[in-house]
C-alpha cells in the first residue's frame, strides 16, 4: 500500500500530497473548466456585443442632440467603436487568406471565434445609421424648435392690429387678444413638390379688403404657417390647430430652410389680397404656446428614452438568439472552441489587441497540451521509494 508516512519524498512531492488536490475540498472546487460553447458563456458575449452596440447607437444619436463639443466627442467615440471592429475584421480576414488558419483543422475553430466579432461589427455599424437618423429626426420635429425658442422671449396679450412685427421680432410664444387665422384668405408658395403655406393672423379672424380694415401701422405683420397643409391657391389653410375656435396663440417657425419660402408665399398673398407685409412674423398656430413649448421636451425625452429601450431590447433579443444559434453550431459540429489556431507570423501583437480572445484560447490550449501527465505511477514521477529501511524495522 502505497502511504505518504512510508514514502521518502522530496518537497515538491510533499506539497503536492499535502495540496487540497486529493482532499475532499479539491473536489468540491473542481477542476474541469466549463466548456466555452455552454449557454452561460455565450450569454455573456451576447450581453457584451449589446451594450457595443447600445453604446454605439446611443453616441451616434448624440451626435446630432448635444451642443457643438460633446457632439465631436460623440463622433469620436463612434468613430473609434467602428474602427476598432473594423480592425478586428480586417485582422481575420488578413489572418484567414495569408495565415491560412482556415485549414480543416482550425476551420470550426475559427468559425466559432469569429461569430461574434463579425456580427458585433454589423450590428454596430446599423446601430450607428439608425442613431443618426433618430437624432436627426429627434432634433428635427423636438429639440431644435424647444431649444430655439427658450432663447427667446414670451408675450401675452398681443393685439395684432395694434402692436407691429417689429417690436417684437424676439418672440418665441405669443398669446394674442381676440385674434384667429383667416384661414379662407391665405398664400402659398411650392418648391419641388413642397408647398410652404400661411395665412394672417388678424382681429377677429378675418381680414378687411377695405384700406379701413388693415391694422393701424398699415402692415400685416403676423402669419401662421405649415408645410404640406394646404393646397394653391391657398383657400383652405389646414395647419397647426386650426380647427379648434380657442387656440389663440402661435409659437414661433424655427425651420430655417423653410423659411424663405414662407416669405415668398407672404409676398404671393400680399400681391394677391393687395396688402403689405414689413416685418412678417412666422408661427405655428397651437392652443396653448408655453405648453406646447414644454410639451417639446416632454416628447422628445419620451421618444429618446423609448429608442434606447427599444434599441437595447430588439438587440439583446437578436444577439441571444445568436448565441443559440451558435451553441446549436457547436452541438453539430460546424463549430468549436477547441484547436483555435495559432496567430500567423508578424500578426502576434495584432491579435493581442483585436482578437484577444482567440488568442487567449489558443495560450490556454497549448497550456493543456504542454501540461505533465498523471497518468504515470507514483515511482515514475517521484522515483523509486526507498523500503528497505521499512522492512528492516520490520
Amino acid at each position: 500500500m502505497f502511504l505518504k508516512k512510508d514514502c521518502v519524498l522530496d518537497d515538491d512531492g510533499q506539497k503536492y500530497l499535502s495540496s487540497h488536490n486529493y482532499s475532499f475540498k479539491g473536489l468540491l472546487h473542481g477542476s474541469k473548466p466549463k466548456p466555452s460553447w455552454e449557454p452561460g458563456s455565450n450569454v455573456v458575449r451576447a450581453c457584451d456585443c449589446t451594450m457595443a452596440v447600445v453604446a454605439t447607437f446611443a453616441v451616434s444619436m448624440g451626435a446630432f442632440l448635444l451642443p457643438r463639443v460633446l457632439a465631436v466627442l460623440c463622433i469620436l467615440a463612434a468613430g473609434y467603436i467602428i474602427g476598432r471592429l473594423a480592425c478586428s475584421m480586417f485582422i481575420l480576414v488578413l489572418s484567414v487568406l495569408v495565415g491560412k488558419i482556415h485549414k480543416n483543422q482550425h476551420e470550426r475553430a475559427v468559425v466559432f471565434w469569429s461569430w461574434f466579432p463579425c456580427w458585433k461589427f454589423i450590428l454596430c455599424c446599423l446601430a450607428c445609421l439608425a442613431g443618426a437618423l433618430t437624432g436627426h429626426h429627434l432634433w428635427q420635429n423636438y429639440w431644435q424648435q424647444y431649444s430655439d425658442v427658450s432663447l427667446l422671449k414670451a408675450y401675452h396679450g398681443i393685439d395684432p392690429s395694434v402692436v407691429p412685427g417689429s417690436q417684437i421680432q424676439d418672440a418665441g410664444a405669443v398669446d394674442f387678444v381676440a385674434a384667429g387665422v383667416d384661414s379662407e384668405h391665405g398664400g402659398c408658395f411650392m418648391n419641388a413638390g413642397t408647398t410652404y403655406c400661411v395665412a394672417p393672423i388678424v382681429t377677429n379672424g378675418t381680414i378687411h379688403h377695405s384700406v379701413g380694415g388693415a391694422p393701424r401701422y398699415g402692415s400685416f405683420d403676423y402669419f401662421a404657417v405649415g408645410v404640406d397643409c394646404c393646397s394653391c391657391p391657398n383657400i383652405n389653410f389646414r395647419c397647426g390647430a386650426w380647427r379648434h375656435p380657442w387656440a389663440e396663440g402661435g409659437i414661433r417657425s424655427t425651420d430655417l430652410e423653410a423659411r424663405p419660402f414662407f416669405r415668398l408665399a407672404v409676398d404671393g398673398w400680399a400681391s394677391t389680397y393687395r396688402k403689405t407685409s414689413s416685418h412678417p412674423l412666422f408661427f405655428e398656430w397651437v392652443e396653448s404656446p408655453v405648453a406646447h413649448w414644454k410639451s417639446l421636451r416632454h416628447q422628445f425625452l419620451k421618444r429618446l428614452l423609448l429608442a434606447l429601450a427599444m434599441c437595447s431590447a430588439l438587440v439583446l433579443a437578436f444577439t441571444l438568439t445568436l448565441s443559440r444559434v451558435l451553441q446549436a453550431l457547436v452541438v453539430h459540429g460546424f463549430a468549436s472552441p477547441l484547436n483555435a489556431p495559432a496567430p500567423p507570423e508578424g500578426f502576434e501583437a495584432a491579435w493581442a489587441r483585436f482578437l484577444p480572445q482567440m488568442l487567449e484560447s489558443y495560450k490556454e490550449s497549448q497550456l493543456q497540451q504542454n501540461a505533465p501527465s498523471f497518468t504515470e505511477s507514483p515511482e515514475s514521477l517521484y522515483g523509486a521509494v526507498d523500503t528497505s529501511s521499512t522492512s528492516q524495522s520490520a
